[in-house]
């Protein structure tokens, strides 16, 4: 086997292990829904000395600042194929400020809808994330234990307005999900998991909390389901020290 592949392979095995993060949540923060998606680049059998341009920028935006020693963008930049210049090109000219806070996911909590249209939004230090254009995407907190097998009380979510983005949701997304009643009047905000069950889609809990164990059938158009809407496919979680 080639000695330079054997490196590269070496090199992304060990960012991946120091990241704390296994190949299916790497894969998911890239925007994959599978592993499998991107295993061949893991894989002792690539047969590459670097890694495309794409799946480095995307990488970018998943890996740097995780692990012990915080995984920097140069480590990452030194497993491409080509020159960095070609992969600078592809990574947006985003804010250097962190993305806006702009409120709160707590499942079984109601709260009137003018407070999440007037609710004053705070910087956080979370970056943008370079696949998809800054303006769609903020940040909630989550409240309560209803995502406990995701994320904990107080850790971040980052979220991504997926029709300002121009993205389509894919079965597995986690998704920020409104449910409103009272004619609209009050609003609940939580997430769940897009799934799709006898040619159906549903949204499953991410909770082992009793209290979050509701699915919801979600009916995109219907008029007479239009209490229940998907806000943003959440893209990744920062739970902070």
């Amino acid at each position: 086997m080639d000695q330079s592949a054997t490196s590269l392979n070496d090199k992304l095995r060990q960012l991946k292990e120091r990241s704390g993060l296994s190949l299916r949540a790497i894969a998911r923060e890239m925007g994959y829904s599978q592993a499998s998606s991107i295993q061949r680049y893991f894989s002792a059998d690539y047969p590459e000395t670097g890694l495309p341009a794409n799946f480095i920028s995307k990488l970018l935006a998943v890996l740097p600042g995780k692990g012990e020693p915080a995984i920097t963008r140069d480590e990452i930049l030194a497993l491409a194929d080509g020159s960095v210049a070609e992969i600078q090109k592809k990574i947006p000219d985003l804010p250097k400020s962190g993305v806006p806070i702009v409120g709160e996911v707590a499942a079984g909590l109601w709260m009137e809808a003018a407070l999440f249209e007037t609710e004053n939004s705070i910087e956080s230090t979370v970056s943008y994330d370079i696949r998809f254009p800054a303006q769609a995407q903020y940040v909630v907190r989550v409240r309560g234990e209803s995502l406990n097998r995701i994320a904990g009380n107080g850790d971040l979510l980052l979220c991504v307005d997926y029709l300002a983005a121009g993205i389509e949701l894919k079965e597995n997304d986690l998704v920020l999900v409104e449910r409103s009643r009272d004619e609209g009047m009050t609003i609940e905000r939580t997430a769940k998991r897009l799934v799709n069950l006898n040619g159906q889609s549903e949204l499953m809990p991410e909770s082992d909390d009793p209290r979050f164990q509701e699915t919801i059938v979600f009916r995109e158009g219907d008029a007479d389901h239009t209490e229940v809407k998907i806000k943003a496919k959440i893209v990744m979680v920062f739970k902070p020290l």
